[in-house]
């Protein structure tokens, strides 16, 4: 068996000739980490723990959690001979990213449907990248058009594979094979407890987008018959993230592998399987925060510098905030918990400086994303040769401050300060 093979083929070797697949993760096992400054901070009891799984480094150029659910989609685009990737998302879609990176490898084609989201500088840079990357970029303002207007392609561009958003199933329809990629997952994750790299979790806390990562751990955890409690916290339209849509995301997939191998145990999810948390998604999706920004800075400063990742606003910051609620109650601090790291943290600034911030290159209707000047050296006008001294120009993270010493005077720091902070503020009212 390949080293890289998935592990769900080693426990069901039927599925091997029946499920598509293809390897395109580059660092797996990803390495589970103790994070013992943090449960210093909330002073957790001796046999209490907070774990996190390094998802944000499976590949080498781009980390996170869509690659896994890659694997098996586009092993089944491969399969039926398709020449491209067509797939949907916000204008800043960690997935979209992701798609156009990894088509690109393969020799692929890629177009992504995008629709407005909050502007921030993760914003910016994506669009950047998948430029770079070499995706093809159609925009709409809403979801209603991009369906419309991907329905339109998909009739003249038949050799394209449909990927729905997120890689997941969306209300049931669409393929289970993303889903798939993280029931593997947690079959990963069992043999690294198997193994001595962590204690079982009692539970576990990851981010729900378009919740297709969420339901295949479940999936994956009923499969092997551990007891976790699982804890989702919404970071998009309940609409997508409610009990009902993922256990269906659960059981689809459960019956698809069912079907595909007779070994597979006959078991279903339940909605009390697992918990949403819905207070920390803010005004819409893709918003920042003052509690998810709390929470990536706190995790930056006790634990990220060190270890190597970060997390961002929209998905893992807010997953994170709802863990330190969860871990500020005195009943938690006894409890194995594992945090789902979903983020990117391979590090993609030296792209993004050799690209400079030459927004004309994208297609006219995305230079309104470029335009508002929210940027600490666009506040504060720095010339080309100051931005490129500067390790917060082009830095994953705006906020200037939280990078570097900077060489300006305190006046104009205090402004750019002002400003991003009014950012935040607006943004989480």
């Amino acid at each position: 068996m390949d080293a890289k093979e998935p592990i769900l083929f080693k426990s069901f070797p039927a599925l091997k000739e029946k499920v598509p697949w293809i390897s395109l993760l580059t660092n797996i096992p990803t390495p589970v980490d103790k994070l013992t400054e943090l449960e210093k901070h909330f002073n957790m009891a001796s046999d209490g723990s907070v774990y996190i799984k390094r998802d944000d480094i499976d590949h080498e150029i781009y980390g996170g959690n869509k690659l896994r659910k890659f694997e098996f989609l586009i092993g089944e685009a491969l399969k039926k001979k398709k020449k491209g990737i067509q797939t949907f998302g916000g204008v800043g879609t960690n997935h979209g990213l992701a798609a156009a990176i990894v088509t690109k490898e393969l020799g692929l084609k890629c177009d992504l449907f995008l629709a407005d989201q909050p502007l921030t500088w993760h914003v910016q840079r994506s669009l950047l990248l998948f430029d770079h990357f070499g995706a093809r970029l159609h925009y709409s303002k809403g979801y209603g058009s991009i369906a419309l207007k991907g329905g339109i392609f998909r009739l003249f561009h038949p050799k394209h594979f449909m990927m729905l958003p997120g890689g997941s199933l969306l209300l049931g329809r669409g393929s289970p094979l993303g889903t798939v990629g993280f029931i593997n997952a947690f079959f990963e994750l069992k043999s690294q407890i198997d193994g001595g790299k962590l204690p079982k979790p009692d539970v576990i806390f990851v981010a729900g987008g378009s919740t297709g990562t969420a339901a295949g751990l479940i999936a994956g955890c009923k499969l092997l018959g551990l007891d976790i409690d699982f804890k989702i916290v919404a970071v998009s339209d309940p609409m997508f993230v409610n009990p009902k849509s993922i256990t269906t995301n659960c059981n689809v997939t459960l019956e698809y592998l069912q079907d595909m191998d007779e070994a597979i145990p006959k078991v279903k999810v339940e909605e009390d399987d697992f918990e949403i948390y819905t207070d920390y998604l803010g005004s819409e999706y893709g918003v920042k925060t003052i509690r998810g920004q709390n929470a990536v800075d706190t995790i930056m400063e006790l634990e990220g510098k060190k270890k190597g990742f970060k997390l961002e606003t929209t998905y893992t910051g807010k997953t994170v905030a709802g863990l330190f609620d969860y871990l500020n109650k005195d009943e938690n601090k006894s409890k194995n918990i594992l945090f789902w790291n979903t983020y990117n943290s391979q590090n993609l600034d030296d792209l993004l400086r050799k690209i400079g911030f030459n927004w004309k290159n994208l297609p006219k209707k995305f230079y309104k994303f470029y335009e508002t000047k929210f940027q600490c050296w666009q506040i504060t006008e720095c010339p080309q040769e100051t931005r490129k001294k500067c390790p917060a120009y082009l830095n994953h993270e705006y906020r200037f401050w939280k990078v570097t010493k900077c060489s300006l005077d305190e006046e104009k720091q205090k402004i750019a300060r002002d400003a991003l902070s009014k950012v935040i503020e607006l943004e989480d009212t």
